[in-house]
């Protein structure tokens, strides 16, 4: 509970952490930030960086994200002849809300943001208490865990920190999370003036340019970073893959699935998760009866504003939150994925969960989406994003099982292809260091 920002030194086996604790940099993920300008250059936390710089002498800087860390350690790195790599898997620099996704709801790619950037960070938290309770919580469990005589104490404790700490969000919540339908912008007073957001883009973009290499999850990524200013020369894409995977079996279908069971993991979470393409696709698919040809399973959270309506169709269950340990099981029930993202996902792991167990997948075409949804091969794109264009390709399955069936064939056939390895990515990244070590500024990666 200590405020002073300090360096906490640990080790796990054969790696050596440097953690930053207290960062004075507020993280509120994509709630926003109420000080842009503090997330380009914040003193205490770079001096802690040159101090690890100057005890470690790292090869090679690997940044994987900036919460809590200012980007000028892209400059610090260089300054002590480091060359620096940065995996880009969300849109943090050129978005503090991280998604590219305005107050309207719409995919936001403006060149000059800070007006708009203002609005969306109209509730932003004006500082990190809202993350101390849960972060203190699970150092209490764990504490109870390793130490059973103190369970009971320790679980007091979590209920007293979360009592301490603010709700996780802000009670002014943001412009997009309050609106009802149609969209409305909340009148809240700006944080920042949009020049000093418009400051955090601008200077972003162009440290991003500095570094010697730049991986982005997709190719929209590497698009939308190249289209907003970064140096197309920087970028590349490299696909990221996540370890359980692999112990996501391929299910078996004994013909044609009827009548068919569609599925989307966390589909209808948010709005920019693709909760309204999925209560629209419902809507339709129920008003041409044909709800009694197919289930509709939504895992994870859903958005509140949409959960009586998909409570009330009869083809739809709201399944509640699972967890990577449990989709093998989960994922034997499903002939076709959804995948509904309204924003530029980056790259939307869902998807590839489905193809790992064998499942045709419906996606929108955005984002890294399109990276593994082979149209005839993997699954169907949904190439305007709406409700309407999701029911048209879910009745057409409906209507064809046999496509689903064939569909499943092909993936099953090509799955070593299509889902990378752990150790397969640890090589490509080694090859990567090896190769900005020898020459910064390049690239071995093609």
């Amino acid at each position: 509970l200590l405020r002073r920002p300090r360096l906490h030194r640990w080790s796990n086996s054969e790696v050596r952490v440097f953690e930053v604790l207290n960062s004075p940099i507020d993280v509120a993920v994509d709630m926003g930030t109420s000080d842009p300008l503090q997330e380009l250059d914040e003193p205490h936390t770079e001096r802690l960086f040159r101090e690890v710089l100057a005890e470690f002498r790292p090869d090679v800087l690997h940044l994987q994200e900036l919460f809590g860390l200012p980007s000028s350690l892209i400059d610090i790195a260089h300054e002590a002849n480091v060359p620096v790599i940065m995996t880009l898997q969300d849109y943090l620099p050129l978005c503090p809300t991280l998604k590219l996704f305005d107050t309207e709801e719409r995919v936001c790619l403006r060149r000059d943001p800070g007006e708009q950037c203002s609005l969306c960070c109209a509730a932003a938290p004006t500082d990190s208490k809202d993350l101390r309770g849960p972060t203190l919580g699970v150092h209490l469990v764990n504490l109870g865990r390793r130490m059973p005589r103190t369970r009971d104490a320790a679980w007091r404790a979590f209920g007293l920190a979360s009592e301490w700490a603010p709700h996780r969000r802000s009670p002014r919540r943001s412009p997009v999370q309050d609106r009802t339908l149609p969209p409305m912008v909340e009148a809240t007073p700006p944080r920042a003036p949009a020049a000093a957001y418009q400051r955090r883009r601008d200077q972003n973009v162009e440290r991003l340019s500095r570094a010697d290499l730049l991986l982005a999850m997709s190719h929209r990524v590497k698009e939308i970073y190249s289209q907003l200013g970064v140096d197309p020369k920087r970028l590349r894409t490299l696909h990221l893959t996540v370890e359980h995977l692999a112990s996501l079996r391929p299910r078996s279908f004994d013909g044609p699935p009827r009548p068919l069971r569609f599925a989307t993991l966390n589909g209808a979470a948010s709005v920019q998760k693709g909760a309204a393409v999925i209560l629209e696709a419902v809507r339709r698919l129920d008003a041409v009866d044909l709800g009694d040809d197919y289930t509709l399973a939504v895992h994870g959270l859903v958005e509140e504003r949409f959960r009586a309506e998909l409570e009330r169709s009869p083809a739809v269950s709201l399944e509640g939150p699972y967890g990577a340990g449990t989709l093998n099981e989960l994922l034997e029930r499903v002939d076709v994925g959804i995948v509904p993202s309204v924003w530029e996902e980056a790259y939307a792991y869902v998807g590839v969960e489905f193809l790992a167990k064998g499942i045709p997948v419906i996606g929108n075409a955005r984002g890294g989406i399109t990276d593994y949804i082979e149209p005839g091969e993997t699954g169907w794109l949904n190439e305007d994003s709406s409700g309407r264009g999701l029911a048209q390709l879910m009745a057409a399955a409906i209507r064809r099982p046999e496509e689903v069936w064939r569909l499943h064939g092909r993936i099953v056939a090509r799955r070593d292809e299509l889902i990378e390895t752990m150790d397969h990515h640890v090589s490509e990244l080694e090859d990567i260091y090896r190769g900005v070590v020898v020459d910064p500024g390049m690239s071995t990666l093609t």
